[in-house]
């Protein structure tokens, strides 16, 4: 049994709030390179923006999030791993510098 991690995001990330996400999930990253299948960070380009980071993990869906703001409420379910305290960490590390953004399991 694992945790399902749901979170609320009304509006966009400001710049500097994203740039802070990316590094932190980078780092993230960095420290669970073991147990993490496949990281992607996507930027912007001149016309689109398509900014999000996910990250993929044995016995958890992907985890995604968006520099814009959901129209609904996300979630990831885990499986009692590792990499619980990862997804965890950034979510609560999103809420911590973003006022509006809620997270909880």
């Amino acid at each position: 049994m694992g945790y399902t991690n749901y979170w609320k995001q009304p509006t966009d990330f400001t710049d500097e709030e994203w740039d802070a996400v990316v590094r932190e999930f980078k780092y993230v990253c960095d420290m669970g390179e073991d147990y993490i299948e496949r990281v992607e960070v996507r930027g912007s380009t001149k016309d689109v923006m398509i900014d999000y980071i996910s990250l993929d993990c044995v016995g958890c869906e992907t985890f995604y999030i968006n520099k814009r703001a959901e129209d609904s409420a996300s979630f990831c379910k885990t499986s009692a791993r590792i990499v619980d305290i990862y997804i965890w960490h950034m979510l609560t590390f999103c809420q911590m510098i973003k006022e509006d953004f809620t997270c909880s399991r």
